[in-house]
Order: C-alpha cells, then structure tokens, then sequence
C-alpha cells in the first residue's frame, strides 16, 4: 500500500510543462494540496493525501507547488512531517519533479519532466480551487483521482 501511496503522489506531481493558451484558467502563482481523494475508495482509504500526512505523522504544512508564467513549476514539500519515512519519500518527489514544466488548455493541464515524459490530467479552476482528475487501473477496476489543491 505505501509503494502505491507514493506512486499516486508522484504521478499527480511529476510531469509539468508551462504554458497557458489561450482560454485557459490562469493557474499561475503557487498552491497547496489540500486532498486527493479516489472513487472508489482503496483499503478503506479515500484519500490518498490525508492518509499520508497522518502516517506519516503531524506535518506542519501541505506540500505545495508554484506554477510561474515562464512554464517551469516549483514543488515544495510537505514540512514538518514526525515520520522520517515521510521525508524520504518527499525527498523523492522533490528529485523526480526537477525541471518539470507546465501547459494548459481549457480543460487539461499537462505536466512534462526533464526526461519528456508527460502526464495530462483533466482542469477545473473555480475561484482560488483548482481541481485535476484522472483515471487509473487495478486488478480491482477504474479508479478516479480527483486532487484539489488551494491558491495561497
């Protein structure tokens, strides 16, 4: 469950590509997560973040991402966490999302690394939330990932 744990939050962080069209949202300025839940719930778990930060013990601020009008994305970890399990892991986030840069339409945002590979995720950007959605696949079925996360 912990691998899958880290590869949901390093797929919803990773790729990032940055560039917006126009008739899309301005996403630009920085973020905090504030959850990222999955329908249907996996091991009695509905999200995924929340689930995180409280087995990874008490951390002190959501991780948080600024997205800057030049494409590149900023990631900032989770702090604080009492786990230092917790911080191995955001520490690989952290390397994995260098040199990530950002694009979005209307209705997607895409999010490329420095390797070029890339992930596109379905944009809803209402008010100072901005909502990204994605499918994945278990032996159990579809899974949908909703991740909010909100403008600071």
């Amino acid at each position: 469950m912990k691998k899958g744990i880290l590869f949901l939050l390093l797929a919803g962080l990773l790729p990032l590509s940055g560039l917006r069209l126009v008739g899309a949202p301005d996403i630009t300025g920085s973020w905090r997560m504030s959850s990222h839940r999955v329908d249907p719930a996996r091991n009695a778990i509905a999200d995924i973040y929340e689930h995180f930060k409280s087995t990874y013990g008490g951390c002190r601020e959501d991780m948080g991402m600024t997205f800057n009008a030049d494409g590149s994305v900023k990631v900032i970890p989770i702090k604080g966490c009492q786990n230092p399990l917790g911080a191995l892991m955001m520490k690989a986030v952290m390397g994995s999302a260098a040199a990530t840069t950002w694009q979005a339409t209307d209705q997607k945002i895409t999010l490329k690394d420095r390797k070029g590979n890339q992930q596109e995720y379905d944009l809803q950007v209402n008010g100072s939330t901005m909502t990204w959605g994605f499918d994945t696949k278990d032996k159990e079925g579809v899974v949908r990932h909703t991740v909010e996360f909100r403008k600071e």
